[in-house]
């Protein structure tokens, strides 16, 4: 299981519900959540295959802004 980790503008319940059947439409994404509490609104995907394009593209679609966080060493940035 692969895990990546994307920071949004997904920042209250109301944008969680408008998301929830963009990300549960991918097949390929086990699990997935969103740190409400980070300045960064991270959202976290698990999948055995990430795509990120596809994520990045279910979250547009929702009508949010996702990108990719980089990590150096393991550790997010």
């Amino acid at each position: 299981m692969k895990k990546a980790v994307y920071k949004t503008n997904i920042n209250c319940g109301n944008c969680l519900s408008t998301v929830t059947p963009f990300l549960n439409d991918l097949k390929e994404v086990s699990e997935w959540s969103v740190d409400l509490a980070s300045k960064d609104r991270l959202l976290t995907v698990k999948a055995e295959n990430i795509n990120s394009d596809l994520i990045i593209k279910a979250v547009e679609q929702a009508g949010f802004k996702a990108e990719k966080k980089k990590s150096v060493l393991g550790k997010l940035f």
